[in-house]
């Protein structure tokens, strides 16, 4: 794979950076504490934001079947895996130069881990969701069943997994300085920050590898990516106004 091709595919994960679903107002005053009561908002992202969650292993499912490479295929399989709680030795080892200790993360899936968040927080998972993460989580999972296999990689690859640690950090820090948790309590954003983004990195890999085969795949995986990033963006909408409301 040339030069031409990693530059064109760093391009589209600038672009997703700089998007509004990366860095939106809501996450900004999230952060910052900037609404009438910071604590309720952030209980109101955590019973929302469980409702796309939980579907994200769907997502991984359908996208991998729209690849027509084994090896490509397998590192959905291990995505998979993860998101079931099952971390290698390297993985683990990565997690405590950031003080995440094993025994909070291995051999938990993923939205227990989520569901301990919002424990610790005291809210009640069971309250409906709001029609703006229903449409979202529906609409996405559409994006991906009717996309192309370089649609789907620049959905789940470039438009989600490649933005998380930067869409997270905005999440942690609001925790950090607007409730009482700990560390291990919202340990789920501290895994995705670290694990997505190496993620994002192989997913960077097969559309390199897509673009090689058919160059037009460039294409289709910005629409994905765009596709994912709208979607994501009209969700943090919905989320912004509810947040100042409260």
């Amino acid at each position: 794979m040339g030069t031409q091709i990693n530059t064109r595919v760093h391009e589209l994960i600038q672009e997703a950076i700089q998007h509004e679903a990366t860095n939106h107002p809501y996450l900004l005053d999230l952060q910052n504490g900037n609404f009438p009561s910071p604590l309720e908002a952030i209980k109101d992202f955590a019973i929302q934001y469980e409702g796309y969650t939980a579907w994200f292993p769907k997502y991984l499912t359908t996208a991998m079947s729209k690849l027509d490479k084994h090896e490509h295929r397998m590192h959905f399989i291990e995505n998979l895996s993860e998101e079931g709680g099952r971390l290698d030795y390297d993985e683990i080892n990565l997690l405590k130069t950031i003080g995440i200790e094993e025994e909070w993360v291995q051999g938990i899936p993923h939205p227990r881990l989520f569901e301990q968040f919002q424990e610790a927080l005291g809210v009640d998972a069971k309250q409906p969701l709001s029609d703006g993460v229903i449409i979202w989580r529906e609409m996405f999972s559409s994006v991906i069943s009717n996309a192309s296999a370089a649609e789907a990689i620049g959905a789940v690859g470039i438009g989600t997994e490649a933005i998380v640690k930067y869409v997270y950090k905005y999440i942690s820090k609001a925790i950090q300085d607007h409730t009482p948790l700990k560390k291990k309590d919202y340990v789920f954003f501290e895994l995705h920050s670290e694990i997505d983004d190496e993620h994002g990195k192989i997913m960077m890999q097969i559309a390199e590898e897509l673009i090689d085969e058919t160059p037009n795949s460039y294409n289709e995986l910005r629409k994905g990516m765009l596709k994912a990033l709208n979607l994501r963006a009209m969700f943090w909408n919905n989320m912004y106004k509810r947040a100042q409301t409260l």
